[in-house]
């Protein structure tokens, strides 16, 4: 079963990238310290579930959390999942698979991606 993810460009509380996985009736999330790019592992950190609008969504976040700008989307398929999670992205020309993994103590992630085969 496909589902949607984007990745949302946050200018607060200071400049990051979100990373939204549509689950169920919430987006799972989390808030990527730098730009998403290939064959560089990103530290992210786990935020609260986002509302589903968010996939689609560009502007003013309210009460005054700055704006949001989608910079890529598509679909996603789980490969893999235990503690973490391997994840088919479709949509994007820069990578075809993210993964999402816990760096050490479980309460810190890591964000990868991988170019195209």
């Amino acid at each position: 079963m496909t589902h949607r993810f984007c990745i949302l460009l946050h200018d607060h509380p200071y400049w990051h990238w979100d990373f939204l996985l549509e689950h169920g009736d919430h987006a799972l999330s989390w808030r990527l310290l730098r730009k998403p790019c290939v064959d560089e592992p990103i530290a992210a950190d786990l935020l609260l579930p986002h509302r589903l609008l968010y996939l689609d969504y560009e502007g003013s976040v309210s009460n005054d959390r700055g704006t949001v700008k989608r910079i890529d989307h598509g679909t996603f398929e789980i490969k893999a999942t235990e503690l973490d999670f391997v994840i088919l992205l479709d949509g994007l020309p820069w990578a075809n698979q993210a993964s999402l993994s816990h760096a050490g103590n479980r309460a810190f992630w890591r964000f990868s991606a991988t170019l195209p085969s």
